[in-house]
């Protein structure tokens, strides 16, 4: 049921950003492809203690729909490795959470000079979980397969021609808990990403 809601999704941002494309009236002022870094780690009473980030990748598409030349809504669909390293028993652990995120980012437009167009935004995000490892061991049974979080941050479009060059760094916070083991433990995700993309 999940793959199948994965891929429902899938086919309707590639068919919106379709629509879209055929008819530049609706206010359709960009799509692309988004790579990057993520710098996961934990948050939450009981996440555990010795953290420290595990770097991951961050990839996927976007399309932006503007309102005016101040206001613009931006949904991507991200491919996004997160979780967190720690210390047990005096041994690392590196806890691998990978999920599909869906953010629907709500952007600010700046004017700028020339070709530099600053931005900034801020917007929920849903997670849906793909794999979940603590070393080699799996624990997606113990892990909730939706995660919800909000995202803030700010990036810059560099036009060339058609087509931009986009620059992101944000931050994504986890609302809710992805511990599913029944203890009812607060362990939250959250990551620093840095993205370079291409957008037309």
């Amino acid at each position: 049921m999940k793959k199948v809601l994965i891929l429902s999704l899938v086919a309707l941002f590639v068919y919106s950003a379709a629509v879209f494309a055929q008819d530049p009236i609706t206010g359709l002022t960009g799509k692309g492809f988004k790579l990057g870094l993520n710098l996961a780690n934990f948050t939450g009473d009981d996440a555990p203690s010795d953290l420290s980030m595990r770097m991951g990748l961050a990839a996927g598409g976007f399309i932006t729909y503007s309102f005016s030349d101040l206001f613009a809504v931006q949904p991507e669909l991200l491919y996004s490795m997160k979780g967190a390293k720690y210390d047990v028993a005096g041994v690392e652990a590196t806890a691998k959470y990978d999920y599909i995120e869906i953010p629907i980012l709500f952007k600010v437009l700046l004017s700028g000079s020339g070709n530099f167009k600053p931005n900034f935004y801020a917007g929920p995000a849903i997670d849906f979980l793909l794999s979940a490892k603590v070393d080699d061991q799996d624990v997606k049974d113990f892990t909730k397969s939706t995660d919800f979080g909000l995202i803030g941050g700010a990036g810059a479009d560099f036009w060339m021609g058609t087509g931009k060059i986009t620059f992101d760094l944000r931050y994504n916070i986890g609302l809710s808990s992805i511990d599913d083991s029944g203890t009812d433990a607060k362990v939250n995700n959250s990551a620093i990403s840095f993205l370079v993309g291409y957008g037309f």
